[in-house]
Parts: structure tokens; C-alpha cells; sequence
């Protein structure tokens, strides 16, 4: 006869095979391809956001020497020696330690929960990219330094033609801004962006940085959606988007009127679109998707079921 003990620990190695070369941490799942599993459902919408959204890659930067890192989307970053200060000017002898997220795919726009809006305006993303300091909020990037990224097209992007430098900012309904500083630049290289981010510009920034294009927009109309629940809070439980199928963008709805009615502007009439409505409440986590093709004063209501991280993202990546 086997011991209680026994049979708990045969039935834990049989287990094995089935996170394959993936190792338990206290909140996720780690893969060896750097992908992450939650084993737990966020609380809020922020919490969502960095648990399923673009994952959170760290590298330490050395300030004796000029740094390169490729992020696991491809991204190759360059900094050069001696780039960073203190927020009194004071230099920065010791390594640093830099957080990197890269967002490619539509469905790392809606998990991370940075569309392609530029004050009501639809964008094209042929990528976003953040870069800060891990843990020194008060690290700035010295005044004649700056830093570049060298990025890659993602497959499904419309057009790379008249991309554009922007800078994020939030908090709720993200926003890009176009970047006029001069000390920055954005050019074609390769099969992918040379961006050039200058310390005016990172010092001032939330660290998101975009390769994007102005999608004209001759006939834009606007989208409702209607979400099935109650306790509908845009600002910590239910997040909307409009995800577009034939180009790499996606808008928020950040209009809301209670109880749970979402609008956006700047939809081209016509468009086929996913509605992809997320919601964590009570410790659970909820997904609706409709599809369809907008037309003028349309209404969408998706189905909302109860589902895992996991399926949320394997759902937003057939888009």
C-alpha cells in the first residue's frame, strides 16, 4: 500500500508533462519561451493589464559602456555609456535596471490596453515599445543623451509608408501624441523603424513610444456597445475596444453613460471590426467578442461568458 504522502507526490510528477518546460512562481506560470500564465484572475482593469498584457522583460543597463538588448518581439535597444542621472544631475556609476514591454499584435494592444488613438484619431501601429527604469523612478536620461530602438514590421501591417514618432500617455483612455521634438526621429531601415528617443523627450514621457501612421478616416462614424452585467465600472472592472480585422490598430470606447453603455468615434464606415469587451469582477473573469461590419448608429451587445486568461488570448489572437 502507498502512504497518503506517496500517492500526492506520484500524482505531482505526473503533472509534470503538462507545463512542460515551464516553472511555478508564486502568481504565474514561467516558459522557457518567456511566455507567462497567471494562476490567478486580476482584480481591476490596471492589475489585467500587466498581467496579460505585453510581458515585462528586465535588463540591466552597465553606464560604462555603450548597451544593446533584443526584446523577445525582436526589438534591438541601444543606449549609449554614461546615459543616465539623477534627477539632480548627479552621474550613475552603478547598473541600472531598464523594464521593456513591446507591443506588435492587436491582441497585446487590447490586453495591455494601449490602442491606436491620437486624440480621436485612428492610427496604424508598426509597433510600441516602453522603456524605463525598473525601480529609480527619479533616473532621467542625461540632457545630450538619447537612445535608440531598432523595431520590426509586424506581419499584418497595412502600409509602413508616412510612419509618424509618438508618445503615450494615460491613465484610463490611452492617448498617443504626436512627437514634433527635433532631437527624435523615426525612419525605415531594414524590415522595421530606427527611432531615435531624445532625453527631452523620454524625461517627459511615461516611457510608451510608437512607430505609427493617420489612418484616413473620410466617412467616420461612431460605435456603441451596450455590456451585458451589472457594477459596470470603466475605470476599474470592464474595458471596450473596436478591433480592426484589415489593419494593425484598435480603438478604446471611453465614452460611458451609465449603467453600461460604451462609445467611440473616428470608425470608417464600413470596416470589419471585433467588439472585444473584458471584465474582472468578484474574482472572476469575463469575455464577450462580436464581429461585424460597421455601418452608421450600429449597436453591438456581445455575449459575455466566464473564461480563463488563456482563452482570452488565444480568442484576440485570431484577429
Amino acid at each position: 500500500m502507498y502512504s497518503l504522502k506517496q500517492l500526492v507526490r506520484y500524482a505531482a510528477l505526473l503533472a509534470l508533462p503538462v507545463l512542460g518546460s515551464c516553472e511555478k512562481g508564486l502568481d504565474t506560470i514561467i516558459c522557457e519561451d518567456g511566455s507567462t500564465t497567471p494562476t490567478t484572475i486580476p482584480d481591476s482593469i490596471q492589475a489585467l493589464t500587466r498581467q496579460l498584457g505585453a510581458q515585462s522583460q528586465l535588463f540591466t543597463y552597465d553606464p560604462t559602456r555603450q548597451n544593446q538588448f533584443t526584446g523577445l518581439k525582436g526589438t534591438v535597444i541601444t543606449i549609449p555609456a554614461n546615459a543616465f542621472v539623477r534627477q539632480g544631475g548627479g552621474p550613475v556609476t552603478g547598473p541600472v535596471e531598464l523594464e521593456v514591454r513591446e507591443v506588435f499584435s492587436k491582441a497585446d494592444m487590447v490586453l495591455t490596453g494601449t490602442p491606436t488613438s491620437s486624440f480621436g484619431q485612428l492610427l496604424e501601429s508598426a509597433g510600441e515599445v516602453y522603456l524605463q527604469p525598473a525601480k529609480d523612478s527619479s533616473l532621467r536620461l542625461a540632457p545630450q543623451a538619447s537612445l535608440q530602438f531598432q523595431t520590426q514590421n509586424p506581419p499584418n501591417l497595412v502600409s509602413p509608408d508616412s510612419m509618424r514618432l509618438f508618445s503615450g500617455s494615460g491613465p484610463v483612455c490611452f492617448n498617443w501624441a504626436p512627437v514634433f521634438d527635433q532631437g527624435s526621429s523615426i525612419r525605415q531601415s531594414g524590415n522595421g523603424f530606427r527611432v531615435t528617443i531624445s532625453s527631452t523627450v523620454f524625461n517627459s514621457s511615461i516611457g510608451w513610444f510608437n512607430c505609427d501612421r493617420f489612418y484616413g478616416v473620410s466617412n467616420p462614424v461612431s460605435v456603441t456597445v451596450d455590456v451585458q452585467g451589472s457594477n459596470i465600472d470603466p475605470a476599474n472592472n470592464t474595458m471596450v475596444f473596436v478591433v480592426f480585422k484589415e489593419l494593425n490598430g484598435s480603438l478604446r470606447a471611453c465614452e460611458f453613460k451609465a449603467p453600461n453603455t460604451f462609445t467611440t468615434g473616428g470608425v470608417p464606415s464600413g470596416s470589419a471590426v471585433a467588439v472585444a469587451v473584458i471584465r474582472t469582477l468578484n474574482g472572476k473573469l469575463y469575455y464577450g467578442r462580436q464581429d461585424g461590419t460597421v455601418t452608421a448608429n450600429q449597436r453591438f451587445s456581445p455575449t459575455m461568458r466566464e473564461v480563463t486568461p488563456d482563452e482570452i488570448r488565444v480568442d484576440l489572437n485570431t484577429l
